[in-house]
């Protein structure tokens, strides 16, 4: 039984993991969402070498855990038990299933309550098809942490901004959520990109971030305007922004 976050987690994860699962298009690639302690939510795909194949496992979309898919995990796929998911690394891992190795690409999802998205390789040639992977799993790991930061209540105010207008509003642009009191308490990998983040800061603030009074932001966030406005950085950058202020924080 999962509890109410693990369920939000999995709910946000299966549709683009399926969709991920489609993209790769090889029977011996599978798609796994873990959390931060490597236990396994949701998996899409195989979970066995074809030649073990059985009729169960076979081609399976499951939304529950299996055993083995647990153990995969617990070997390699949840590589940092504890580990808070801001401070996880992409990377690759490689276990024994049976009598072979198995390889498998990660990355983690960077989001409060987030987790770690990945793909194992069942196949005998994993480097082949793990190549050009990567880049699919690091756009499917950052379609799922905007949606799960972009409907979360915590925090005060919601800032989207990007160097192109056009992108606000779609996963591509930049999310980064400010406590009342101005303190960074998430980003998605956009805005850390952006924002050039030293993930080694212990404590972030927006004037940290942005040239602009802190009033003023709170103020522009009030009145929800649609049309974008510009916001520029600390180091001179250019940006294009909408602000909001959560539901909770205007109740």
């Amino acid at each position: 039984m999962l509890d109410a976050e693990h369920e939000r987690l999995l709910a946000f994860s299966m549709p683009a993991m399926e969709s991920l699962h489609q993209q790769l298009a090889s029977p011996s690639l599978t798609v796994l969402l873990a959390d931060r302690q490597g236990f396994v939510l949701g998996v899409v795909g195989p979970l066995r070498p074809a030649a073990s194949h059985s009729r169960e496992t076979s081609s399976t979309r499951e939304a529950s855990p299996t055993r083995e898919a647990s153990r995969l995990a617990a070997a390699g796929f949840g590589a940092h038990p504890g580990a808070d998911a801001d401070d996880a690394e992409s990377g690759t891992f490689a276990v024994f299933a049976g009598n072979r190795i198995v390889m498998g690409i990660t990355a983690p999802i960077l989001a409060p309550l987030g987790g770690v998205l990945g793909i194992l390789d069942l196949s005998a040639a994993p480097f082949d098809n793990l190549s050009h992977a990567g880049a699919l799993l690091q756009t499917t790991a950052g379609i799922i942490e905007h949606r799960l930061i972009e409907s979360d209540e915590r925090g005060f105010l919601m800032l989207r901004f990007h160097t192109h207008p056009g992108v606000l509003g779609s996963p591509l642009e930049a999310l980064a959520v400010f406590d009342r009191e101005s303190r960074l308490v998430v980003g998605n990998r956009v805005a850390r990109n952006l924002l050039e983040i030293d993930e080694r800061r212990a404590s972030l603030l927006c004037p940290d971030c942005f040239d602009a009074p802190w009033p003023g932001l709170v103020g522009q966030a009030a009145l929800a305007q649609s049309e974008p406005f510009v916001l520029r950085t600390c180091g001179g950058g250019r940006f294009f922004a909408r602000a909001s202020l959560r539901l909770k924080a205007t109740a």
